[in-house]
């Protein structure tokens, strides 16, 4: 029998093969097959829930095990998180994934010079099985202890010590065919190339996640690609590429997509007037490009063929009319009314500008860019109730719009010397987005209108600081609760004395970084070398603030864990203080200073070290030819060295929420590479 083991690990093998067959000097073989075996154990309730069980977990109220060897709990609550962690079970998961590819290709030059016809097939395939072993021991919590100091214990949660089976098993299959011509040639000062290109994928799910039909049934699309390119004496380069695309997700009629771009490009630096300057600047093009593209992908398996009537199993009701005045019906229960759905649709300008410098040594490209999306699929909200529609089941629409714009950048620097070489390369990315059309009604006040703000816009009240008096609190407008000295106060936005949803407006920058950037530093000297990755982000902030750990006090004096930052709190000793938490109540009072808020919002801009390594290469030596080897390499690397961000609470790339998830990892290697003779 298997052994009970609750250790988090995984064990991952990984093969490659490519194999290059030559048939004759004109047709060639290319077959390609990779995967690997995975097999993963953590314990049954999974990593993440048990940082959320320590977050609700006091621990000066329950120990880790009482001393008679019994499991703790207070009644009502969470599991023990050592209990859950190392006694409620094991997932053991087997995951083998293959994916292999068979390509021909046929030199077509009996007929022209440079055409060549390829075809492809790929056939990738996931097998998933999992073993879940799980049980709910007894808990009790100790009330005290008798005469002879024995623990009084009252049974909190039955259970038994065995073990619960189960086993599911699933697959996953992608079959992908591609068939195209290509051409590509020179006259003299004309470069000239040509594609075509017929593509389908057919992918079929058949895991744990798949609980319909309608999921289950495979998801196809299919393509046809062209693309033409011409180039004049290296000087004037243009491109224009188009894209037929069909989607199962459509009726007939809206099927097929037509996307098409358009490209333009000039290396200024290969003009007559621009050698006087060539010695300095080796290298400058210019290039502009606007093209459309299409997305057809649904996240939800449910919501596939939206062009469908879907009715959901049992009865429903139907209610009419305005509130107060409404008459329900009951009938078939439409889980989803059709809708006249057709592809989503983005059309991109994109600029660029590419200079090098100093015998090529120095690199600099610029790219802008700005994207219209536009025919996005959202749910038609703008329906009135009053038809008999809710939220669950109106119809899809291609309404929602946004716009996007940003640029990246790109500076690069690289120097070879005698006995050595140097290098740095960075790169920045900055990307502003906002809603254009959201579909949904009209708001009350304009401040709560999503509508030109940014996509992952956080809305929250606006904090003015902490209510220092009474009559402070009378004067002010009214907020729910027991309001006291030391709470929060919150703007009035549309001035009706009342403090509630109506006075919520966009704060912070949200979860999504608008700068994105990173920075790579190598080097190495007679042998030895040292590489460095920095990334970060900036113009982003978190929101803390929300349950366990977070909140204090939020279920009872008795019930949850609290980060130390809770000691950094309102002191009526010291009211002036500027402090992270305003005053701290439990859930016996109401409180309002746990709403979102610009209270809670801090930036969490960041520069992390990603990873380094330092490394040694033996070459030339003797010995290496007496033991058979061309060249060695020692190496040591890590990842997530360190972090550099006034955000301290948790690790910034987790994002928004508690941080009760399993962390990024700080990894070392010590390594060993051999090549042989």
């Amino acid at each position: 029998m298997q052994s009970y083991n609750s250790e988090l690990k995984e064990d991952r093998f990984n093969f490659t093969s490519n194999l290059t067959i030559n048939i004759s000097p004109k047709t060639k073989i290319d077959f390609g097959l990779n995967g690997y075996l995975k097999n993963y154990n953590e314990p049954a309730l999974g990593k993440n829930i048990i940082f959320q069980l320590a977050s609700q977990a006091s621990p000066h109220v329950i120990p880790v095990q009482y001393s008679n060897g019994l499991w703790p709990m207070v009644k009502g609550t969470t599991e023990n998180p050592y209990k859950a962690m190392t006694q409620t079970g094991t997932n053991n998961t087997y995951n083998n994934v293959l994916r292999s590819n068979l390509r021909l290709t046929q030199d077509l030059g009996l007929i022209t010079e440079g055409l060549k016809l390829s075809g492809l097939f790929a056939f990738d395939a996931t097998i998933y099985s999992g073993l879940y072993r799980v049980r709910t021991l007894p808990s009790y919590f100790a009330e005290g202890r008798d005469a002879q100091g024995e623990l009084i214990m009252t049974n909190t949660q039955t259970g038994s010590p065995d073990l619960d089976f189960a086993l599911s098993r699933g697959t996953s299959r992608r079959l992908y065919s591609e068939a195209s011509l290509n051409y590509n040639r020179a006259f003299g000062l004309h470069d000239v190339g040509g594609l075509i290109l017929f593509n389908q994928s057919d992918y079929s799910d058949a895991n744990t996640n798949v609980d319909s039909y309608k999921k289950a049934i495979p998801f196809r699309q299919r393509n046809v690609v062209g693309r033409a390119t011409y180039a004049y004496d290296r000087k004037y380069l243009f491109e224009t590429n188009f894209s037929y695309s069909g989607s199962d997700n459509f009726t007939p009629d809206n099927r097929y997509g037509l996307f098409s771009s358009v490209g333009l490009g000039w290396v200024v630096s290969n003009e007559k007037f621009f050698e006087p300057v060539k010695d300095v600047m080796n290298h400058f093009k210019l290039r502009y490009s606007y093209g459309s593209s299409g997305n057809a992908s649904v996240l939800d398996g449910n919501k596939r063929f939206m062009y469908l009537t879907q009715f959901a199993s049992g009865g429903g009701s139907y209610s009419f009319g305005l509130p107060g005045s409404q008459r329900t019906y009951t009938g078939y229960l439409e889980s989803l009314m059709r809708g006249n759905v057709t592809w989503e649709t983005s059309y991109r300008h994109n600029v660029g500008i590419e200079m090098n410098f100093f015998n090529n040594e120095l690199q600099f490209i610029a790219e802008l860019f700005s994207e219209n999306r536009e025919g996005i699929l959202l749910q038609g909200l703008d329906i009135p109730y009053v038809s008999g529609f809710n939220s669950s089941n109106v119809p899809f629409k291609n309404m929602g719009a946004t716009k996007n714009k940003g640029m990246d950048l790109t500076l690069e620097y690289n120097k070879n010397m005698e006995n050595g070489f140097f290098m740095a390369r960075g790169t920045m990315n900055y990307n502003s987005n906002k809603i254009v059309a959201d579909n949904l009604p009209p708001w009350a006040y304009e401040y709560r209108n999503y509508e030109g703000q940014r996509i992952s816009q956080r809305m929250g009240y606006i904090a003015t600081g902490l209510f220092k008096t009474d009559d402070e609190i009378a004067n002010a407008a009214t907020q729910v609760g027991d309001v006291r000295v030391g709470d929060i106060r919150y703007k009035d936005l549309n001035g009706d004395g009342v403090i509630n949803s109506n006075d919520q407006t966009a704060i912070g920058y949200g979860a999504t970084p608008l700068i994105t950037y990173g920075l790579t530093l190598g080097g190495g000297y007679k042998g030895f070398d040292l590489s460095l990755f920095f990334q970060g982000a900036g113009l982003v902030d978190l929101n803390y603030q929300s349950g366990f750990a977070v909140t204090p006090f939020s279920q009872g004096a008795t019930y949850g864990n609290m980060y130390t930052n809770v000691l950094d709190r309102w002191d009526p000793e010291n009211p002036d203080k500027e402090t992270l938490y305003p005053r701290l109540s439990t859930n016996e009072t109401v409180t309002t200073n746990y709403y979102t808020s610009s209270w809670w919002v801090k930036r969490s801009d960041y520069i992390r070290l990603k990873q380094a390594e330092l490394g040694y290469n033996f070459t030339d030596k003797p010995w290496l030819d007496r033991v058979g080897m061309s060249k060695l390499r020692l190496y040591v690397n890590g990842t997530n060295l360190f972090t550099v961000s006034k955000w301290d609470f948790w690790d910034p790339e987790i994002g928004d929420g508690r941080g009760i998830v399993y962390p990024n990892l700080r990894v070392y290697n010590v390594g060993l590479r051999l090549n042989f003779k």
